[in-house]
């Protein structure tokens, strides 16, 4: 079935639900939005599917139903390019802000991450003294939600409506952090976050808790404030840092962008992702899972016949290529974490076993090591490119295995 025949059959349900007044297909519908969107250079990454999905129902019943349209392919089309040509009107260019937590004390007052500015709080306010000043409801937010947060994230989302827009600002601040963390290394950024994010370890809830005789005590909420800077600020400000965070940071870029379309950018953003999830989940067994998963994500470009044997060779190597050592090293410590990932994964072990975290400081060390390999092997094939397929990618891992003396 054609995609414009899919588009007429759901139409067609839809507006037989409509006139007889029955429940309304709402998969339909959606389906028909996503679909639509999907085809469409214009839209897609850019409009919301659900405020599409809307326009499309608009439309249709202002059509079909109260003018009296015959439906057929002709009319479809126009519908559903009137419904795109509705939604494009919320598309701009928006600047977002987003209260974030980084670190206590230290210098300068703000670190960019490719599009994604990190400024002290108290910039933020000085800059936009005026406003809040000005108006009661700006300041009572302005109180609210940024002043108890130390930094807040500045970024500019091109050419999305006002949802899409919101959602990709959020991410490329997720990718920011999840950037800075693999920077920093596992243990010294566990208190990076952003506002409305999981993944701020270290706070315990408020409760209760009765003793014996049955007489309550409260347990105060504690929560982990900014971690004292610890060296690796200056880092990200001196030449090696500054080139690491900005090639990283272009990672983020088709995010704020949606006319870029970089594969091995997205791969590596989605790998740091997973990174990310490691350093800020609660159990160690999760934090290997994440941190092996992160691993596949960067060197497992589709389908593969013997998964372990490949993401444990090329984490050896992508490892080596970043701190040195010797490569059958770094290949006993991946075998070693992917093993234990394995068990925990497939039951074999109890994730609360102490056995299965164990090996966690070992799987955050491998992770980050081999994420930074993988960036500069991502850039040797070309990181700011669309054209680097997953086939081109599998070649050019084959191709650092075959090198491998005693590997066959």
């Amino acid at each position: 079935m054609s995609e414009t025949d899919r588009h007429l059959s759901d139409i067609r349900a839809i507006l037989d639900a409509a006139r007889a007044d029955a429940a309304f297909p709402q998969g339909r519908l959606s389906a028909t939005a996503h679909r639509y969107l999907a085809s469409s250079r214009e839209g897609r990454g850019r409009i919301a599917p659900d405020a599409l999905a809307e326009l499309i129902r608009s439309e249709l019943t202002g059509r079909f139903i109260h003018q009296g349209r015959d439906l057929d392919e002709t009319q479809a089309t126009r519908m559903l390019a009137a419904a795109l040509r509705r939604a494009q009107v919320d598309i701009e260019d928006r600047t977002h802000f987003i209260p974030c937590r980084l670190f206590d004390g230290g210098r300068p007052t703000g670190l960019a991450v490719g599009p994604v500015m990190f400024l002290r709080t108290i910039s933020f306010r000085e800059t936009h003294a005026e406003a809040i000043a000005t108006d009661p409801e700006f300041a009572a937010l302005f109180e609210r939600d940024f002043a108890p947060w130390d930094w807040t994230a500045e970024v500019t989302v091109r050419g999305c409506d006002r949802i899409i827009s919101r959602e990709r600002a959020l991410k490329a601040a997720d990718g920011a952090l999840d950037m800075m963390r693999l920077f920093a290394g596992a243990e010294a950024s566990q208190t990076l976050g952003r506002a409305g994010a999981p993944g701020l370890p270290a706070v315990m809830p408020a409760g209760l808790w009765a003793d014996s005789t049955g007489r309550l005590h409260p347990v105060r909420a504690e929560g982990a404030g900014p971690a004292a800077e610890t060296g690796w600020l200056k880092r990200a400000h001196d030449h090696a840092g500054r080139d690491w965070l900005d090639r990283a940071g272009r990672c983020l870029e088709p995010l704020t962008n949606p006319a870029l379309n970089w594969p091995l950018a997205d791969r590596f953003r989605e790998a740091a992702s997973w990174f990310g999830e490691g350093v800020t989940e609660t159990y160690r067994a999760a934090r290997i899972v994440a941190f092996v998963t992160a691993i596949e994500r960067a060197v497992i470009p589709g389908d593969h016949a013997d998964v372990w044997r490949a993401v444990t060779r090329r984490a050896a190597i992508l490892a080596q290529d970043a701190e040195g050592g010797s490569v059958e090293e770094w290949l006993d410590r991946a075998e070693k974490v992917y093993e234990i990932r394995s068990q925990i994964t497939h039951g074999g072990v109890s994730p609360f076993a102490p056995e299965a975290g164990a090996l966690e400081p070992a799987a955050a060390e491998l992770a980050c090591t081999a994420l930074h390999g993988a960036l500069a092997f991502y850039e040797e094939l070309g990181l700011a490119k669309a054209g680097v397929s997953a086939d081109r990618l599998e070649k050019k891992f084959q191709s650092l295995e075959a090198k491998q003396e005693g590997w066959a």
